[in-house]
C-alpha cells in the first residue's frame, strides 16, 4: 500500500464506511421491528450515530482541516486504521448493548477510545505540518472529542449497570454524545462548510467564538444538571445552547442570503436543516422549565429526537454527504461535466423531507396518531431517494478511483 494519498481518498473511505453503517442501521431497524425484537431501536441508533455519523465526523473533519490548513492528508495506513478500528469498536458496542454483554461493550469502548487518541494525534500533526496558524480549523473537533470520551465512559456505565444515585446518567450520556460530540462537530464544521457550500463567506466571523463558548457551556450545563440532579443547571444549559443555536443560525442565514440562485440539492438540504436546531432546543427549554430533570423522557424526548436528530442532524448529514461525494467524483475525473441542478425536483425532495419531519414532530406534540402514517411515509420516501442518490455517487467515485492509493 502506498502511504501517500490524495486529499479526497480518506474522505471517500470515510463516506463509504459511514454510509454502510447508516444502511446497516436502517436494515437492523426494519428487520428488528418486523421480528418483534425489543432492542432493535437501540441497536439501530448505535449503528447509525456511533458507527455511521461519527465515522463521517472523523473523516470529514480531517478533510476540512487538511483543506483549511493547506497541508498533506494523513497516510493511507492511518486512514484505514482509523476506519477499521472505529468500525470494530462501534459494532462491538452495538452488539454488546443489544445482547447485554458487558465484556463486549467494554472491549468496544476501549477500541473507540484508542481510535479517538489516534484522531487527536492526526489533528495535531496536520496543524504542525501547515505553514499557517488557524486555531479554528481544529478547535471545535478537539473540544467535541473530549465530550465523546466522557460520553463513552457514561455509556459503558449505563450498559454495564453501574449504580449511579446522583442523578439522571442517561441524560448526561446523551448530552455528551449528541450535544457535545455530534452537535459540536456539526456546528463547528458549518462555520466553514456552509459558506463554501453556498459559494459565500461567513457573514459574521466574530460570532464564531461566541457560539463556541455558548455551545460548550451549554453541553456542560446539561451534563452536570442531569448527571447530578440539578434542575436549574440543566435549564441554564438549554438556555445557553439556544443562544448558540441562534448565533449560528444568524450567521448561516446571513450567508445564505448572499448565495446565488440555483443552489444544488445538497445546499438546499443543509440550509433547510438549520431552523430545526433552534426550534428543537427552544422546545426542550420550555419542557425543562416545566420539569427540569425530565425533558428528555417520553414524548418530550421523541419530539426533540425528531427535530434535532432527524431534522437538523439528519438533513445536514444528508446534504453534506451529497456535496462531499460530488467533490470526490469531480476531483477523480475533471472531464466530467458539473451536474446541472434541477430546481423542481430538488425543491420537491426537500419539501418531502422537511414536511415529513415537521409532520412527525407535530404528531408527537399533539399526540394525533393518524398524522404519523403520512409523516413516516414522507420520511421513508425522502430517505430512500437520498440514499439512492448518495450510494450511486459513492459507487461512481470508487469506479473512477479503481486502483487508487487506498487500495
Amino acid at each position: 500500500m502506498n502511504g501517500s494519498q490524495r486529499p479526497t481518498d480518506p474522505l471517500l473511505a470515510s463516506l463509504a464506511a459511514g454510509v454502510a453503517f447508516l444502511v446497516a442501521a436502517a436494515g437492523t431497524l426494519v428487520v428488528g421491528e418486523t421480528a418483534g425484537w425489543d432492542r432493535a431501536i437501540w441497536a439501530a441508533l448505535h449503528l447509525a450515530l456511533l458507527g455511521g455519523v461519527s465515522q463521517l465526523v472523523i473523516g470529514v473533519s480531517q478533510f476540512f482541516v487538511t483543506a483549511f490548513l493547506a497541508t498533506s492528508p494523513p497516510s493511507g495506513r492511518v486512514t484505514l486504521g482509523e476506519i477499521a478500528s472505529w468500525s470494530v469498536g462501534s459494532i462491538a458496542v452495538a452488539v454488546g448493548v443489544a445482547a447485554g454483554s458487558d465484556p463486549l461493550v467494554i472491549a468496544g469502548a476501549a477500541v473507540l477510545l484508542a481510535t479517538l487518541a489516534l484522531y487527536l494525534v492526526v489533528l495535531r500533526k496536520l496543524a504542525r505540518g501547515s505553514l499557517q496558524k488557524a486555531p479554528w480549523a481544529s478547535r471545535w473537533y478537539r473540544a467535541c472529542t473530549a465530550w465523546l470520551v466522557a460520553g463513552i465512559v457514561a455509556g459503558v456505565m449505563l450498559a454495564t449497570g453501574v449504580a449511579w444515585s446522583h442523578g439522571y446518567l442517561l441524560g448526561a450520556h446523551l448530552a455528551f454524545n449528541l450535544g457535545g460530540w455530534l452537535g459540536g462537530a456539526i456546528v463547528g464544521t458549518l462555520h466553514t462548510f456552509f459558506p463554501s457550500l453556498t459559494r459565500t463567506q461567513l457573514r459574521f466571523p466574530r460570532l464564531q467564538p461566541v457560539t463556541f463558548l455558548l455551545w460548550n457551556l451549554g453541553v456542560a450545563g446539561l451534563a452536570l444538571g442531569y448527571g447530578f440532579g440539578q434542575g436549574d443547571v440543566a435549564v441554564a444549559g438549554w438556555a445557553l445552547l439556544l443562544g448558540a443555536a441562534c448565533t449560528l443560525t444568524v450567521n448561516l442565514v446571513a450567508s445564505a442570503a448572499r448565495a446565488p440562485r440555483g443552489l444544488p440539492l445538497s445546499a438546499r438540504l443543509v440550509a433547510w436543516a438549520q431552523p430545526f436546531l433552534p426550534v428543537g432546543i427552544a422546545f426542550a427549554l420550555v419542557a425543562a422549565l416545566d420539569h427540569p430533570l425530565t425533558p428528555m423522557v417520553g414524548a418530550d424526548r421523541a419530539v426533540l429526537a425528531v427535530l434535532v436528530v432527524a431534522g437538523w442532524i439528519g438533513l445536514t448529514v444528508a446534504g453534506s454527504i451529497l456535496h462531499l461525494v460530488s467533490i470526490v467524483v469531480r476531483v477523480r475525473d475533471f472531464s466530467r461535466p458539473v451536474p446541472t441542478p434541477n430546481p423542481v425536483r430538488d425543491s420537491a425532495l426537500v419539501a418531502v423531507a422537511v414536511g415529513g419531519i415537521s409532520l412527525l414532530a407535530l404528531a408527537q406534540v399533539t399526540s394525533v396518531s393518524f398524522l404519523r402514517w403520512p409523516a413516516t411515509s414522507l420520511l421513508l420516501l425522502a430517505a430512500l431517494a437520498l440514499a439512492a442518490t448518495a450510494l450511486r455517487s459513492v459507487v461512481l467515485a470508487f469506479r473512477l478511483g479503481a486502483g487508487g492509493r487506498l487500495g
